[in-house]
């Protein structure tokens, strides 16, 4: 059996932030036996390490906590704020390195790492999409391919709204130089077989470096591999422009693909759960 993990939040008053396990060979879905606390509005970037689960949960505010969950449920959360981090997507733990995308002031972020619990006192700022201490680029997925780390960001919108963004990139931290450019609204930066993978939300389909694998319906956001030719991909119901907490349809789904053939394998409804789908981890 593989089981997944997935982030679902919604902008929604009624919205709660849920955990999602989903059974891929059965298409069960149910919530996770373990939950982030109250308190926090979204819950967003997964990362799993050894034991440990990663959430970056956000409050209302875009103040932002990592939240390390027991994956055997013996303990209780650890909820850890993290300073300058502000409206927190992605979040990597390896080793004893937390990197967290802090899309609020543009920043990739740095903290040390033991025993699940970050060293806020030493926070190093990795990277700046720009120096504007707010949200202009987007900076979002993250990514440790072949010893750099690559971020994906919306760039620069020309009316200001991120809605409009479609010239964005995935850039190479560690090099200081870009990977892909021309992508509109680029999320979940992945690699399988030696390939860079991701979710190009403004066109509603999941790519490779070497072209599009498949088109859902839905802003496509959340990729998790299951084999060499096997991914699950999330996909959010839109917004309704101007109207943050409104969705134009239900299309919160979760799909099984065969990116081989370009074919979707299965399907699992979740719009029971929410609106919003932002991460996918395997379990």
């Amino acid at each position: 059996m593989s089981e997944i993990l997935v982030s679902v939040y919604g902008h929604r008053p009624d919205a709660v932030p849920r955990l999602v396990v989903i059974d891929t060979d059965t298409l069960a879905a149910r919530e996770a036996p373990f939950a982030v606390p109250a308190g926090f509005q979204r819950c967003m970037g997964l990362s799993a390490d050894g034991g440990r689960i990663h959430v970056l949960a956000v409050a209302a505010d875009d103040r932002s906590s990592l939240v390390t969950l027991d994956r055997a449920g013996e303990r209780e959360p650890l909820v850890t704020p993290l300073p300058g981090v502000m409206d927190g997507h992605s979040v990597l733990a390896a080793g004893g390195d937390l990197h967290a995308v802090s899309s609020g002031t543009n920043e990739l972020v740095h903290f040390p790492l033991s025993g699940g619990r970050p060293d806020t006192g030493r926070r190093r700022v990795e990277w700046r999409a720009a120096d504007a201490v707010r949200d202009t680029h987007h900076a979002n997925s993250l990514l440790r391919r072949e010893g750099s780390l690559l971020v994906s960001a919306f760039g620069e919108s020309p009316t200001g709204s991120l809605r409009d963004a479609h010239d964005g990139y995935i850039v190479d931290v560690t090099g200081g130089r870009p990977a892909i450019t021309g992508v509109s609204q680029p999320h979940s930066l992945t690699e399988r077989g030696g390939l860079l993978y991701y979710c190009e939300s403004g066109r509603r389909r999941f790519c490779s470096e070497k072209g599009p694998v498949v088109t859902l319906s839905g802003y496509v956001r959340g990729a998790c591999w299951l084999s060499d030719d096997v991914v699950c991909l999330g996909t959010s119901s839109g917004r309704v422009r101007g109207e943050r907490s409104r969705y134009e349809t239900e299309e919160c789904a979760v799909w099984i693909v065969d990116a081989a053939r370009g074919s979707v394998i299965g399907r699992i409804p979740m719009a029971e759960f929410g609106p919003e789908i932002y991460d996918i981890v395997a379990l």
